[in-house]
This record gives C-alpha cells, structure tokens and sequence, in this order.
C-alpha cells in the first residue's frame, strides 16, 4: 500500500511538471490569421502572433453611414469612410480543454479614419478568444474597445466586435 501511494504521488507529480497539450494550432503551428469582424466598423482583419503570448492585430474597415459632425449635426449626405487600425496584443489562457480554449487579451493601439474628414485615435481592444482543436485553424473573438479620438478634437467612443479568423 505505501509503494502504491508513493507511486502515485510521483505519477501526479509528474503530470503536474508537464506542460498541458495544446488543443489548437493557432499561435503555435499557425502564426498567421484573416477574417472578419462584424461591428463598429464591420472590417477584414489579421492577427500575428510575434511569440509568448504576444500578437499584432490589424484591420481595414468600411463605414457607410449619415454624414456627421463631431458636435452631432447629421445631414442628409451619405458617408463613406476607410479605417484602418493596428493594436499590440497581449494574450493569455483563460481555460484549455481538450477540444477548445479560450485566451482573453488586452492591447494598445490607434485608428485612423480617413473619408470627408479625417479622424485619429487611440485604442485599447479587451476580447476573448475562443479556438477550437478541429477545426485547428478557427478562431472565434469578441473583442470592445475603448477609443479615445485626439484629432479632430478629444472625445471617447467605444467599438465592439464579434468575429472569425482563419489561420494559415
């Protein structure tokens, strides 16, 4: 009985020294992702991962809406705006099982909006990310964002997101 317990006390030892399988390929065998992101603004978007937890995501966004000004005066002319964001990402696992996991991430970045007007502003993406171990290459994310504009003047927005990336 006790080469039993002793033996099963090294056993969980050990097991618990390994590092846990991953269930998915991205991030590790698939550093590269494209997709859509439904939202404000809806956009085709990236992420890379550049190693230990750390990603770049972009975006290129297309905006059809009421033209508007920053003082909230809207008119009768269409608006048709390009955006493009780039944020720093920093990830981490929230819980990995045997068929998905799930990471959150936090991050620091800017948008531009280029169209009538231009706008600049700061962001800082908070999400959760949901991978899966088949298909190996699917990522799910909702992600908010909180945006402070600084040109053409200073006022906060929030932009939020659910979407796919597809990695290769």
């Amino acid at each position: 009985m006790k080469r039993l317990s002793i033996v099963l006390g090294l056993g969980a030892l050990l097991l618990g020294l390994t590092s846990s399988a991953h269930a998915t390929e991205v991030g590790t065998a698939r550093n590269f992702g494209l997709g859509v992101a439904f939202g404000s603004p809806t956009s085709l978007v990236g992420k890379y991962f550049v190693g230990g937890g750390n990603a770049i995501d972009f975006g290129l966004g297309f905006w059809t809406g009421w033209g508007c000004n920053d003082r909230g005066y809207c008119n009768d002319r269409s608006l048709d705006v390009l955006t493009v964001n780039a944020d720093y990402l920093w990830q981490d696992s929230l819980a990995r099982g045997a068929k998905v996991s799930l990471d959150w991430h936090i991050g620091a970045g800017g948008r531009l909006w280029a169209g009538n007007d231009t706008a600049i502003a700061a962001r800082m993406p908070l999400g959760l990310d949901l991978y899966f171990r088949k298909p190996s290459f699917l990522e799910v994310f909702v992600e908010i964002a909180p945006a402070v504009y600084i040109v053409p003047g200073v006022y906060g927005d929030i932009e939020a997101f659910i979407g796919v990336r597809f990695y290769f």
